[in-house]
């Protein structure tokens, strides 16, 4: 008897503790760049780059690898978005501690083709370009390493730090333009 009250007891404190308590909102104005970069987790990973608070409108870009519920990121377009950001009190072991809601897309616009921005290659041990089919970033970007592919092995080999600058020539390949 004794086991099956501890069991209902315990039943009953896990359906008390719900991962979805929501202990405080608030709405902002959040910034997302064209382009994603790479970074480091639990894993080597693609973030968004994002502005809000008071890097909003700055040159600063921070990495966000959190998931925008409602919002399909597509390469090619800087947004401004209104967001709910709710702050979780007791989220699961597997979950952060806030939850990003999408209200409204503010703008989008689209950026030429040709603009050029950088993306960290490597990172001391993590190397994000990958081969398994062609070059891609993290087999999810395909990278057209255009005259470049000799040297991008090369770095990538040698070097503790790679930096390229690409152009996009598509919603889910870039052309490598340079090499840092």
């Amino acid at each position: 008897m004794k086991k099956h009250l501890l069991l209902v007891m315990t039943i009953g404190l896990l359906c008390a503790c719900s991962d979805d308590d929501v202990t405080a909102s608030e709405i902002t104005t959040m910034r997302i760049n064209h382009y994603q970069n790479t970074a480091v987790g639990l894993e080597p990973v693609l973030t968004l780059l994002v502005q809000y608070g008071d890097t909003f409108g700055t040159e600063s870009w921070n990495n966000f690898s959190s998931f925008i519920e409602g919002f399909d990121y597509v390469p090619g377009y800087i947004y401004d978005l209104s967001v709910r950001i709710d702050q979780i009190g007791n989220p699961a072991a597997d979950a952060g501690s806030y939850k990003y809601t999408l209200l409204e897309v503010i703008a989008a616009q689209e950026i030429p083709a040709e603009t050029e921005f950088d993306i960290n290659l490597k990172l001391n041990d993590n190397v994000f370009v990958t081969t398994d089919s062609g070059y891609q970033l993290l087999n999810q970007i395909d990278i057209d390493c255009n005259t470049l592919c000799e040297a991008l092995e090369a770095l990538l080999e040698n070097q503790d730090i790679v930096i390229g600058t690409f152009t996009r020539l598509g919603t889910n390949e870039i052309q490598l333009v340079e090499l840092e």
